[in-house]
């Protein structure tokens, strides 16, 4: 992974597939952590790889420490979901790729999402809702689905949290895809798993 700037989505990527984990069993999500992966997602024309966080290495550090317990020692056992999830989403995205019409449909419907954020801001219900309706008209007409698990009655099925859901899974979508864009693999995941931690520590994140 000689590529440092593949280490800034893959951050996010295990931001997005662990916050997804959270709104399922809690309810709950940190407001920044959501700000900075929907703003990832409406960031259609970055200048560099980092400009889609906020230009802010700072808005990563929650997934590269995400990171290193999930790669390290008992991570499958303390983090099963979140794991499930940003495999998932990889795997989405590979399916994605192959659909150029459904690309631009979502396109679309990003394009809409960012107008909406420049007016209301990214969190916005409105915003929101927008990106539920870009993930159910697109990414689940995949025939990979991801299925989210969490406690339907109290937290999964409440409020808007089913599209926030949604809108967190389609930032990982975003990161998954950027990861790729810059020549990064799932098999470099598995076998060079001490490099991925070495790279960060050089990037200090």
């Amino acid at each position: 992974m000689s590529n440092l700037n593949r280490l800034y989505p893959l951050c996010a990527l295990a931001m997005a597939a662990h916050q997804v984990d959270r709104l399922a069993n809690t309810g709950l999500v940190p407001y920044d952590e959501l700000e900075v992966l929907i703003q990832s997602t409406l960031n259609l024309n970055p200048s560099t790889p980092l400009d889609v966080y906020g230009n802010d290495i700072d808005n990563l550090r929650p997934g590269s420490l995400l990171l290193r317990e999930m790669l390290g020692r008992g991570g499958n056992r303390k983090y099963p979901e979140t794991i499930r999830y940003f495999i998932s989403l990889m795997q989405v995205e590979r399916q994605l790729d192959k659909q150029p019409k459904l690309l631009e449909k979502l396109r679309g419907h990003l394009e809409v999402a960012m107008s909406q954020a420049e007016e209301l801001g990214p969190t916005n219900e409105s915003v929101i809702e927008t990106l539920n309706t870009a993930y159910q008209e697109t990414i689940s007409t995949l025939k990979f689905r991801i299925m989210v698990t969490g406690n339907h009655g109290r937290h999964l099925q409440q409020g808007n949290n089913p599209a926030k859901v949604r809108a967190l899974l389609l930032s990982g979508i975003r990161a998954a895809m950027l990861y790729k864009q810059l020549g990064g693999g799932r098999l470099s995941l598995l076998f060079q798993r001490s490099r991925i931690f070495k790279d960060l520590e050089s990037i200090q994140l």
